[in-house]
């Protein structure tokens, strides 16, 4: 599941219309941008994983960032981390390989596009096509969700 589910105009988890959005569709991994709940301390944001999705559930949240991508997974996160996006100064892309059932790896990639223009969008996209082919084994599952914000699905950031 992808998932901008924020309320309002905070960008923030903390008026629960996303939680409950979560709780009804019970996703097993989720790419969620705008990570954000409380004061967003580490026991805050583990609260809000646990009551949106349960407490076995891994979670990975980009530091650092104004509105943070993050990754959510019923299944281990065996490595996480952020690759930087260049165009923006407020998120980055977040990512996470998870040990899904079976003999090969699942690699989440959280992303927010700009909704300034389609070239930075396409900026974006491309920095992110050169993180993962440097990144992620040929042999492992990819997939890449988020906010995209864009107007057509011929925008060039969709096209690469």
């Amino acid at each position: 599941m992808a998932a901008n589910l924020t309320s309002g105009t905070s960008q923030s988890y903390d008026a629960g219309h996303g939680i409950r959005i979560f709780q009804g569709v019970e996703p097993d991994i989720v790419m969620i941008q705008e990570f954000k709940y409380g004061g967003s301390s580490t026991s805050e944001i583990r609260s809000f994983v646990d009551a949106a999705f349960g407490t076995t559930f891994s979670y990975y949240r980009e530091g650092g960032s104004g509105i943070p991508n993050g990754i959510i997974s019923r299944y281990p996160i065996i490595q996480s981390g952020e690759w930087n996006d260049s165009s923006v100064a407020d998120r980055d892309f977040a990512y996470a390989r998870i040990d899904i059932p079976g003999p090969t790896d699942l690699w989440a990639v959280s992303v927010h596009l700009l909704t300034s223009s389609s070239g930075s969008r396409s900026t974006e996209a491309q920095q992110l096509v050169n993180y993962i082919q440097q990144q992620v084994p040929a042999g492992d599952y990819l997939v890449i969700g988020g906010d995209l914000n864009t107007a057509s699905r011929g925008e060039s950031c969709v096209t690469k």
